[in-house]
């Protein structure tokens, strides 16, 4: 039943694809404590009706790596079979199988694009129609303290998780997923005490209204007991654009940047923001002037910090072909230039 065919390919999407984006609403019910006949709590009435409508929506990816045979899930997110997870879900596959709640069959899966920048990939099941989807939530409504369900697809039993986040804008460490021998680094992903295992990373991270807060992310060894979540601010924008055009395309400085945080920005005597390691040739921060060593500190209005990172300012907030000033720090003087920023595919480097 899990064997699998075919390798991943790319295909182009039919423009028109819209994304739901719904309103946050908290549905919470108090616990019922009866002390009389021993003590007895009544279920959380909202995180079991978020998770009884998102599971016919998430689905189980088992993919062949050889090898082995992994699994993990991912959530529908429209009704003819495009499906959002996690790049480190389908890194590696030779072949990806679909599971889908209440469904006998197996259906073969492809990929149709990813951002290793963000962390999200997109893949699509052909021949089907009328599937249950789940949409993103408001992203500005995400609180540190709220209520959090994990929902696992359903080769794990549509196993559900609650748990609440516990921080925000963290910055972590997954392998990278075109090159075994080195990693690379998220910005802005939330935390919650949610222990997400391998079968339920790829994943929807949900409020108590059933959208989706984040796409579910397994703790790395030695990360103790909790798990993470790649921020609906970050990721919507990479899945829109795949499911209009069928491919991800960023504005880019041309360069390559490393985040510098308060705290590592202070050892090093420098400003907090974004320092330069690489910059292209005949790009345009190099047109503009850039230098390797240069902080940026902000592009036009927009200060850098831990929840506005360059490489998710340059998805959220700017566009190929916008002219933006950029203000950055060479030897300790600050300064402005301006350029018109490019166009690439983000890579995984």
């Amino acid at each position: 039943m899990l064997a699998a065919a075919g390798l991943l390919v790319t295909v182009l999407v039919a423009a028109g694809v819209t994304l739901g984006v719904l309103q946050y609403q908290s549905r919470t019910n108090p616990q019922q404590v009866n002390l009389r006949s021993g003590v007895t709590i009544s279920e959380d009435s909202a995180i079991v009706q978020a998770a009884a409508r998102a599971r016919p929506a998430v689905v189980s990816l088992v993919t062949q790596q050889q090898p082995a045979i992994s699994r993990g899930s991912g959530y529908l997110a429209t009704t003819d079979g495009y499906i959002v997870t996690s790049v480190n879900v389908i890194a590696g596959a030779g072949a990806m199988t679909v599971l889908i709640q209440g469904d006998d069959k197996t259906h073969e899966a492809r990929l149709v694009d990813y951002d290793c920048q963000t962390g999200v990939a997109v893949v699509k099941i052909d021949k089907v129609g009328n599937l249950p989807t789940l949409a993103f939530a408001d992203p500005t409504a995400l609180v540190q303290g709220q209520v959090t369900v994990a929902v696992g697809g359903p080769f794990d039993g549509g196993s559900v998780t609650p748990g609440y986040v516990s921080a925000m804008h963290r910055v972590v460490s997954i392998p990278n997923p075109s090159s075994a021998s080195s990693s690379i680094e998220l910005s802005d992903v939330i935390q919650t005490s949610a222990v997400i295992d391998a079968g339920t990373a790829g994943g929807p991270l949900l409020n108590v209204g059933g959208q989706v807060i984040g796409i579910a992310m397994q703790a790395q060894p030695g990360a103790g007991p909790k798990g993470f979540g790649l921020n609906v601010a970050d990721v919507q924008d990479d899945v829109q654009q795949i499911l209009q055009t069928g491919q991800v395309v960023v504005s880019s400085l041309g360069a390559t940047s490393t985040d510098l945080s308060p705290e590592l920005a202070s050892l090093s005597g420098l400003p907090s923001g974004s320092q330069l390691v690489v910059v292209d040739k005949g790009g345009p921060a190099a047109a503009a002037g850039l230098q390797t060593g240069d902080v940026i500190t902000q592009l036009d209005d927009v200060k850098l910090d831990a929840a506005h990172p360059l490489r998710l300012l340059l998805r959220s907030r700017f566009h190929t072909n916008q002219r933006v000033t950029v203000s950055y720090t060479r030897a300790g003087a600050s300064t402005q230039t301006q350029l018109t920023l490019s166009g690439q595919h983000p890579t995984c480097s």
